[in-house]
C-alpha cells in the first residue's frame, strides 16, 4: 500500500507537469499569431492579423476543393457540383472579409482580447495544412532532379515552343500536339490535355472520358492530324521565352523556374512585412495547399501573379511598376484580366495622364518581347494568344458553369456567359474605383469575380488571389525597395539551394 501511495504521488506531479509545459506551449503559439490584449500602439497589428486568419479561410476553403471530385459529385448528382460552388465562392466572402475595415474600433486603452474559439480552431487547421504544404514542397524539390512529368498541356507546349525556337522554328506556326506525344521528352497522358469541341467531339458539351481521349488520340495519331487537341501555343511569348535556358541545356523539367517563383513571392513577402506579422506570412505561404499543387503541377500562374504582384508593390517607382506588368502581360493572359484594374489604380492614386503613361510603358514592354512573333506570323500569334478565349473549348469550372455540367442548371448560350463576364467586370471595376486609393490590394480580388461567371472558370484562375492579397496587405506600410527585392531573392535562392541539396541528399543516407 505504501509503495502504490509513493508511485501515486509521483506520477501526479509529472502529469501535472507535462499538462502545464502543453498549456505554455499552446500559449506561446497563440502569442505568436495573436494579440491576447489590445492597445493604442498595437492595433494595426491586431488589424492584420484579423485579416491574415481570413486569407487563411480562403485558402482552408479552396483546400477543400482540391480533393478530387470524382470522389463525390458523381455520388451526389446533379447537386454535387454545388460544392466546389460554395467552397470557392466562400474563399471570395473571406478574401472580402480580410478587405473590410474591423469591427473593433482602436481602443482609447488597453481591452483584453484572447483568441475566439474558432480563431483557434482556423490556426490548427492552417497548421495541418501547413504539414500537407511542406510535403508538396519537398515532392516539388524531388521532382525538380527527375524526368518532366506534368498534368497540364500548356506546360508541355510551351516548353516544346522553346525547343521549337532554338530549332529557328515559330513556336505559333509549327506547334503540334502529336509531336508532344511522339517525343520522348515528355510524358503526357491523353486526358492531360486540352480538348476542342470539334472533330470526333463535335456538337456535344458533356467532356470526354478517359476511353474517348485515347480513341480520339489513336485515330489522330494514324491520320497525322489532331483536330480533336489544342495544339497552339496559347499564351504570349515570354511564357517560353523564360523556358530557352532549359531547352538550350536539354533539360525539358522547367518545375524549378515556377518553384523559385513561388518561394521568391514568399521571400518577398517575408522581406517587406513587418516582423510582428511575419509568422503568419509563412504560416500562409506553407499552408497554401492549392497555390503548391498549382505551382508543382507547373502551372505558368505563380510566375505571372510574382510579377503582377511586384508591379503592384513598386506602384510608387513609374518604370519599375511599367517593367513588371508588362513581363506579366507578356506571360500569360490573366494579367490582361488585371490590366483595367491596374490603370485605375494609377488613375486614382497618380492622375489620369500618369496612368495613360505607365500603362503605355507597360504595354510597350509587352509588344518589344513577342513583337518578333507579330512580325513572323501575325496571324499565327494572334491565334495563339486568342486561343483560349477563341477556341471552341468544352465548358468547364467551379463556377456558373459548373452547374451546368452536371446539368442542375441549364445551359445558357456561351454569349451569355461572355455577356454576364463583362457586366461583372464593369461592376467590379466600379467597386475598385471606390475603394483602390484604401485598399490597393483588392483588384487581385475582384479581377478574377469576372471569371467565375466565364465558360471556362477552372480553379487554378482563383487559387492565385489570397497569398498574393495578403502580401499587399502586410507590406502597406512598408514599400518595398529595390535592396528589399535583391535581399528577397538572394533569400530565395539560399534557401532552395540547400532544399534541393538536402533531396539529393536523402536518398544516400538511407
Amino acid at each position: 500500500m505504501s509503495q502504490r501511495a509513493v508511485f501515486a504521488q509521483t506520477t501526479q506531479p509529472v502529469e501535472k507537469t507535462s499538462k502545464k509545459l502543453l498549456h505554455d506551449k499552446v500559449g506561446q503559439l497563440l502569442q505568436t499569431f495573436f494579440v491576447a490584449e489590445i492597445t493604442p500602439e498595437n492595433y494595426h497589428l491586431f488589424d492584420l492579423q484579423r485579416r491574415a486568419l481570413w486569407i487563411g479561410v480562403a485558402i482552408f476553403l479552396q483546400t477543400l476543393n482540391e480533393i478530387d471530385h470524382d470522389w463525390y459529385i458523381p455520388y451526389l448528382m446533379p447537386v454535387g457540383s454545388l460544392i466546389p460552388f460554395v467552397l470557392i465562392l466562400g474563399s471570395f466572402v473571406a478574401m472580402w472579409m480580410a478587405l473590410r475595415p474591423a469591427s473593433q474600433p482602436r481602443p482609447k486603452s488597453a481591452i483584453k482580447r484572447p483568441p475566439t474559439r474558432w480563431q483557434k480552431f482556423m490556426l490548427l487547421a492552417l497548421l495541418i495544412l501547413s504539414v500537407i504544404g511542406a510535403v508538396e514542397l519537398g515532392r516539388g524539390l524531388i521532382m525538380c532532379v527527375l524526368p518532366p512529368q506534368f498534368s497540364n498541356d500548356g506546360t508541355s507546349l510551351d516548353t516544346n515552343a522553346a525547343m521549337l525556337l532554338l530549332e529557328g522554328r515559330n513556336p505559333y506556326t509549327d506547334s503540334n500536339m502529336l509531336d508532344i506525344y511522339r517525343n520522348q521528352n515528355f510524358t503526357l497522358e491523353p486526358n492531360w490535355t486540352t480538348p476542342l469541341r470539334q472533330g470526333q467531339f463535335a456538337n456535344r458539351y458533356d467532356y470526354p472520358s478517359i476511353a474517348e481521349f485515347r480513341s480520339a488520340l489513336d485515330t489522330a495519331l494514324k491520320a497525322g492530324e489532331a483536330p480533336e487537341f489544342e495544339s497552339k501555343v496559347s499564351y504570349p511569348a515570354l511564357s517560353f521565352l523564360t523556358l530557352l535556358p532549359f531547352a538550350l541545356f536539354k533539360n525539358y523539367n522547367v518545375l524549378p523556374l515556377y518553384l523559385a517563383s513561388y518561394l521568391f513571392l514568399v521571400a518577398i513577402a517575408w522581406k517587406a512585412s513587418r516582423p510582428e506579422i511575419r509568422p503568419w506570412v509563412l504560416l500562409l505561404g506553407i499552408a497554401n495547399v492549392p497555390m503548391w499543387s498549382s505551382t508543382v503541377g507547373g502551372n505558368l500562374d505563380v510566375l505571372c501573379t510574382l510579377f503582377v504582384v511586384i508591379a503592384w508593390l513598386l506602384r510608387e517607382r513609374r518604370w519599375s511598376t511599367a517593367l513588371f506588368f508588362g513581363l506579366a502581360l507578356a506571360s500569360k493572359q490573366t494579367a490582361w484580366f488585371i490590366a483595367p484594374f491596374y490603370f485605375v489604380m494609377l488613375w486614382r492614386l497618380y492622375g489620369f495622364k500618369e496612368a495613360i503613361y505607365r500603362c503605355m510603358l507597360a504595354s510597350m514592354f509587352m509588344l518589344l518581347i513577342n513583337m518578333p512573333f507579330i512580325l513572323w506570323n501575325p496571324h499565327a500569334w494572334l491565334a495563339g494568344v486568342l486561343a483560349p478565349m477563341a477556341d471552341p473549348m468544352f465548358p468547364m469550372g467551379v463556377g456558373l458553369v459548373g452547374l451546368s455540367v452536371t446539368h442542375l442548371l441549364p445551359f445558357l448560350p456561351t454569349s451569355m456567359y461572355t455577356l454576364l463576364e463583362g457586366v461583372t467586370m464593369l461592376a467590379m471595376l466600379y467597386v475598385y474605383w471606390r475603394i483602390c486609393r484604401k485598399r490597393p490590394e483588392a483588384a487581385f480580388l475582384l479581377a478574377i469575380i469576372p471569371l467565375f461567371f466565364a465558360w471556362r472558370s477552372l480553379p487554378s484562375y482563383f487559387y492565385c488571389a489570397a497569398l498574393p492579397m495578403f502580401v499587399l496587405i502586410s507590406s502597406r506600410l512598408t514599400p518595398l525597395s529595390g535592396q528589399a527585392l535583391a535581399s528577397a531573392f538572394s533569400t530565395m535562392v539560399q534557401r532552395s539551394k540547400v532544399g534541393i541539396a538536402s533531396s539529393l541528399n536523402a536518398p544516400l543516407s538511407m
